[in-house]
């Protein structure tokens, strides 16, 4: 794999309701994520490593949930 050394931005094909549509421009800088609308200055900067455990979480809430519902539907 190659290394992100440079900041690499690319506009995704995600698209957020914020006065009007807009699309969500993504750039990686090394082992951080930004994230900002097309037009808009704004940013929000996320660390890879906490998207990785948040991922993780929602994937095993995702599948205790599952769980519980398979449960309750052997009891009734």
């Amino acid at each position: 794999m190659t290394p992100s050394t440079k900041p690499t931005t690319r506009l995704t094909s995600a698209w957020v309701r914020d006065r009007g549509m807009r699309a969500v421009v993504v750039t990686v800088h090394g082992s951080l994520i930004e994230l900002r609308l097309k037009g808009c200055r704004q940013t929000e900067t996320v660390d890879v490593a906490s998207l990785w455990h948040q991922a993780v979480k929602a994937r095993v809430i995702a599948t205790r949930a599952a769980l519980k519902l398979k449960r309750k539907a052997r009891k009734a």
